[in-house]
């Protein structure tokens, strides 16, 4: 599964910031990605930062850990962001794809549309189901990925309600909706739900938000963090900035998330963080 790291801050996060969260740390999101060598983040990678010109976007289909010299390069880059967003791809294969066809950089996150950035870490196993119900929206659909429908299902459900906290919430509820009617079909395949993992990072440039919906197992920890459940999300309150990712980037204190919840983090004063917990 995939590996993801967001900051929001005040002002801007500065270079340091995202190269000691991304690069530099004992549990880096680069050290993440070649931790261990049966779990490997070698799909590609991605990352979208929002700077004076609004939202810019990179993505790579190489692993991230062969591309070193690159990722400082993006990362002093997007020195000057305030909300910034990266993500290194264990790629998910529910449709049981070769895997020439997986690996390619419109397969790789965050994915992007207007000023809105997107990452995910899990595996939507019904998304053939949920791109049926894209209706106008299939045709932005240009990979091959599970999490690019996920995207474009949310990017439905922000039009139609325009407040993302509730667009989140509705595109989990529409997957549990057309769950209801495959259901059947899908566990004579031995699949017993819809997706494993809905964790999300998103933003406008205005605001970051998360959701955090995966099924916490027991016995299964984080790539680094022994103990740390693997879908569970660290956050760390800094004195100009909020980070937020899919497990601690160092040895320090972390704060875990609550499972089956969505989070907002906003402010260019005081950062607020929101968490509310969902059904």
């Amino acid at each position: 599964m995939c590996r993801m790291v967001a900051i929001i801050s005040k002002k801007n996060a500065g270079a340091e910031c995202l190269r000691k969260y991304c690069l530099a740390s004992e549990k880096a999101l680069f050290n993440q990605s070649r931790h261990d060598g049966k779990r490997t983040q070698r799909d590609g990678w991605g990352l979208a930062f929002y700077g004076p010109k609004g939202l810019s976007v990179f993505k790579s289909e190489k692993p991230v850990f062969r591309e070193k010299e690159l990722l400082g390069k993006k990362l002093a880059e997007a020195g000057g962001s305030r909300i910034f967003i990266s993500h290194i791809r264990d790629a998910s294969n529910p449709g049981n794809l070769p895997r020439e066809k997986l690996i390619a950089r419109k397969n790789s996150q965050p994915f992007s549309a207007g000023e809105v950035s997107f990452a995910h870490n899990g595996t939507l196993f019904i998304a053939d189901e949920i791109y049926s119900n894209l209706g106008r929206y299939k045709k932005f659909v240009g990979g091959v990925n599970d999490s690019e429908v996920l995207f474009w299902t949310f990017m439905k459900t922000l039009d139609a309600y325009g407040d993302m906290q509730t667009a989140l919430e509705m595109t989990r509820d529409e997957i549990k909706t057309v769950w209801i009617s495959v259901a059947g079909e899908f566990k004579t395949k031995g699949i017993k739900e819809p997706y494993r993992g809905l964790n999300v990072f998103v933003s406008d440039g205005k605001a970051l938000h998360a959701l955090c919906d995966y099924g916490l197992k027991k016995g299964k920890s984080s790539l680094m963090t022994p103990g740390w459940e693997w879908g569970r999300f660290a956050v760390r309150r800094e004195k100009d900035s909020a980070v937020i990712s899919s497990e601690p980037l160092d040895g320090g204190n972390w704060l875990k998330t609550e499972p089956n919840s969505v989070i907002k983090i906003s402010g260019t004063g005081e950062l607020s963080l929101k968490t509310r917990k969902l059904q």
